[in-house]
């Protein structure tokens, strides 16, 4: 499974410091492994959320007090990273 940002997650990435940046490897590195083993969403594991509203077909998942939005495309097994931010900046 291949993890891809988008522009917005990745300047967020670039800015951060090295130990943000490696609490969100290493929720995506969870996250990459259970779907991969699993073929599903591991929601309870990793305090993941489905979004609604603007964000529909869209998940959460929290990394402190981080959120990080992403879109799993199944068919050509993506995980795409649109957003990362903090939970008071993220869904505005």
């Amino acid at each position: 499974m291949v993890v891809r940002f988008h522009k917005q997650a990745l300047k967020f990435l670039q800015k951060s410091n090295t130990e943000i940046a490696e609490v969100i490897r290493e929720k995506l590195n969870q996250l990459d492994t259970v779907f991969s083993a699993q073929s599903i969403l591991p929601f309870t594991e990793l305090s993941i959320k489905a979004m609604k509203g603007d964000w529909a077909g869209y998940y959460r998942l929290r990394a402190g007090d981080l959120r990080i939005i992403f879109k799993v495309d199944e068919t050509l097994e993506n995980i795409d990273v649109y957003k990362i931010g903090s939970r008071g900046d993220i869904y505005k």
